[in-house]
């Protein structure tokens, strides 16, 4: 045998570890590979990405950069390169699939906040057929078998402690030195270039990388105290409140209701009914009567966020300018003069009504803050295996505790109630959710059996939640006491082929749309009806007409909770409504895609005057979550 070919057997037989070049080359390959592998599961429209990648490389390094800090790390910690590099590409295909899954069921990428949501996920996979769950468990169950057994195998670098300490703090300090300079900066973020619709988050991560979005988003997570603000500004406004001169007579009981997924997705020019039922026939018939006023109202997310639009109708604070992915709930850790706390200064009664789980949301401890004297959630008031369907509890099941609770409260109480309830039924995700099903609608436009049957089970829960809204408002047309039921969806469903039903039946809700489409990926249609008793007290004809809502009936949602007080005449319960109230009439919908004024015409950008007016909210909004001081009523 050759000197040379002495030498080639020999550097074969070098452990890999001892060749340090090789090791630093696996590592570095390991991260390349993690971040192609995320890059083909996460991304949409890979060759256009791809070619924008390519003009403008800091893209790519700033993607590349985390999976080799990490897979560093991680080597620096273990002394095992295989099992750095495996662990890295499994950790970067699991965000990535998490992204693409919830990307097609909600059109929102994933968010570092989801991460904090494990007991809301764990609760909806229980919804998912029994095959998709062991799938799932079974990636999980080899994921971490392949982990483990490389970590007991592979042989340990030769790397001394002091060295390796040594590289996990110079990784440290190069990630944090990165995230300052470049990871945190929003100015930089939104710089890069975004493939269609910039102001789809969806997009944004897509243009911009699962990896560099994902840590950019958790750099912006914090609320920032707003430019000029000045708490003892707002501590001058909210002791300045009208005092209101309340009659003896009573004053209304109010029934507000948040419908899971409640949406008019069924009105469509290529959908029909005909010998089937209507799912929102008994919504568009209240909406009709003499003393309604009903629209649509511009909600915070797409597919999901339900605390948020609950957020905004309760608190009257608009969710899209606290400018983070976290849940508007998460800010709430004091009481907050919310819509429950204003009206029990003045004699209300208040209670909630959630069957699914107290803590989904943190609404335990938020709903108390807001005000809500009694609260009712599944785990004391409901009992999932013997009333639930679709994998919740059934809107039957949900309208008697309302109707229960407000009846034993008339019967009991000389105050009035204010009851806000979040249904739960219809909880995506949709496919086969209730079962076999038979169609129940007719399409003009051919539709394949998954499509039919993925509507076919949405329409039957908002047909369930239409019925039961049915038996409210005929509770209250029935009875002699003043009665307002306020009824409203929380979201756009999110189905599991995204928004292809929204092109294949010609829907005017586009991502790329026009701005009336864009705008529509948010709107969810409300109804405020007042009983004939309600009307009379509360003067609410002439209160309608005071009102001046736009002519095509969309508001923004923060907007609904102060339009309820205006209605009920109770100008004066709260500086914040009556300053909404006048905001409302200006800008019918405030929105950081598209402000619409009052004849119509869609903003990109305020004038002076009106971003005078947004600045005050956006420093109120923080004045309430952070400064403001409220002493529960007794």
């Amino acid at each position: 045998m050759s000197n040379i070919d002495m030498k080639k057997t020999n550097i074969h037989k070098i452990p890999l570890q001892n060749r340090s070049y090789l090791v630093w080359l696996f590592l570095f390959v390991g991260a390349v590979l993690a971040l192609g592998l995320s890059f083909l599961i996460s991304t949409q429209h890979k060759y256009t990405i791809a070619v924008m990648w390519l003009h403008t490389p800091s893209l790519i390094l700033l993607n590349l950069l985390l999976p080799i800090l990490v897979v560093l790390l991680l080597y620096f910690l273990s002394g095992k390169a295989v099992f750095s590099v495996l662990f890295v590409n499994i950790l970067w295909i699991l965000l990535s699939v998490a992204d693409a899954i919830k990307v097609s069921m909600r059109q929102e990428p994933l968010l570092p906040t989801d991460l904090t949501l494990v007991q809301e996920v764990f609760t909806i996979l229980k919804t998912f057929p029994k095959i998709q769950i062991i799938l799932i468990f079974g990636g999980i169950f080899v994921a971490l078998a392949l982990l483990v057994l490389t970590f007991l195998k592979s042989k340990k670098s030769r790397l001394s402690v002091k060295n390796r300490l040594l590289g996990i703090v110079c990784i440290i300090a190069a990630f944090l030195c990165m995230n300052g300079l470049f990871y945190s900066s929003t100015e930089r973020y939104d710089a890069y270039p975004v493939f269609e619709n910039p102001y789809f988050q969806v997009n944004q991560y897509n243009s911009r990388g699962l990896g560099y979005s994902f840590v950019h988003q958790a750099n912006v997570s914090h609320i920032r105290e707003p430019e000029g603000y000045n708490a003892a500004t707002f501590d001058e406004i909210e002791k300045k409140k009208t005092s209101l001169s309340i009659s003896k007579k009573k004053l209304p009981h109010v029934v507000m209701i948040m419908g899971e997924a409640f949406s008019d997705l069924s009105v469509n020019k290529n959908i029909h009914f005909d010998g089937y039922t209507d799912p929102m026939a008994h919504f568009r018939r209240l909406a009709e009567k003499e003393n309604a006023v009903s629209g649509h109202i511009v909600v915070p997310g797409y597919g999901g966020g339900t605390s948020n639009t609950e957020y905004d109708v309760l608190t009257s604070l608009p969710t899209r300018f606290l400018h983070t992915p976290l849940p508007s709930y998460n800010f709430i850790h004091h009481p907050i003069n919310a819509l429950p706390q204003a009206l029990s200064e003045i004699g209300y009664d208040t209670l909630s009504i959630h069957p699914g789980y107290a803590w989904f949301y943190n609404r335990q401890n938020v709903y108390p803050n807001m005000g809500f004297d009694t609260q009712h959630f599944l785990e004391t008031d409901f009992d999932l295996a013997t009333q639930g369907k679709g994998g919740y509890i059934n809107e039957v099941v949900t309208m008697d505790k309302i109707i229960e609770t407000l009846d034993k409260h008339i019967k009991e109480s000389d105050n009035p109630l204010f009851s806000f309830t979040v249904t739960i039924q219809n909880h995506g995700p949709y496919d086969g959710k209730y079962g076999k099903q038979e169609q129940n609608f007719k399409s003009d436009v051919p539709l394949s059996e998954t499509e039919t049957d993925l509507l076919s089970q949405y329409f039957l829960g908002v047909a369930d939640g239409d019925a039961e809204l049915a038996r409210l408002s005929a509770y209250a047309e029935a009875s002699e006491e003043p009665i307002i039921l306020v009824y409203f969806g929380d979201h756009l469903p999110g189905f599991s082929n995204g928004m292809d039903f929204f092109d294949l039946l010609d829907y005017p809700i586009r991502p790329n749309g026009s701005p009336e489409e864009q705008l529509a990926i948010y709107e969810t249609p409300f109804v405020l009806w007042a009983n004939d008793s309600a009307a009379e007290l509360c003067n609410f004809k002439e209160n309608k007409e005071k009102a001046e809502l736009p002519e095509n009936g969309i508001i923004s949602s923060h907007y609904l909770g102060s339009l309820l007080v205006e209605l009920m005449g109770l100008e004066g319960l709260s500086p914040l409504y009556d300053f909404n109230n006048e905001l409302r009439k200006e800008l019918p919908v405030l929105s950081n895609i598209y402000s619409v004024t009052k004849d119509g015409t869609y903003l990109e950008t305020l004038s002076p005057e009106q971003n005078k007016k947004l600045k005050k909210l956006m420093q109120w909004q923080y004045y309430k979550l952070f400064d403001e001081k409220v002493e529960k009523a007794e």
